[in-house]
């Protein structure tokens, strides 16, 4: 038996967890791999009810890497304080300032962007593909998803006429 061929369409890499999605003839796979634990989940053409296309922030993120500047930002303040009475260069106190640039330039970058954000809602289970910096790519997959759902759930136009009684 061989398997059915998968296209891959996006990843996302947290701090413990992996998440993956595959496209299939039959419709979306999701594996999310957290820690030494693997799970796949799907939600099949036919089951859609409502794919969404939508932009986020992410403010875990955001607060995180404020943190981080906050603290450095700290320290440098506390260096500089402290300079003229220990004998310190102010020097010292800008160095570490500016560790703290690339998560302030990281931060007005989420900012800007934001993250864009496709759902996949099924009957029975759901699907998120994130991208965070491939917008045009983003949108070609919802097209995509949009376009092969419809092909799925098309009903035959014998079916959907009803015969007429001679």
């Amino acid at each position: 038996m061989t398997a059915p061929k998968r296209t891959l369409l996006g990843s996302e890499s947290g701090i413990s967890t992996r998440q993956r999605a595959f496209e299939t003839d039959e419709g979306i796979i999701i594996e999310s791999t957290d820690q030494y634990e693997v799970s796949r989940k799907s939600v099949l053409f036919e089951d859609v009810v409502l794919v969404t296309y939508h932009r986020q922030i992410g403010w875990a993120y955001v607060l995180v890497l404020t943190a981080i500047a906050v603290l450095i930002l700290a320290v440098a303040g506390v260096f500089l304080f402290t300079a003229p009475a220990t004998g310190a260069p102010v020097k010292v106190s800008a160095i570490i300032a500016a560790f703290a640039i690339p998560f302030l330039i990281l931060i007005a970058v989420r900012l800007v962007m934001k993250v864009d954000v496709i759902s996949i809602f099924g009957r029975r289970s759901r699907a998120q593909i994130h991208f965070s910096f491939r917008k045009r790519r983003a949108r070609d997959i919802y097209g995509r998803i949009c376009h092969r759902t419809r092909q799925a759930q098309r009903v035959p136009q014998e079916i959907s006429q009803p015969q007429s009684v001679e």
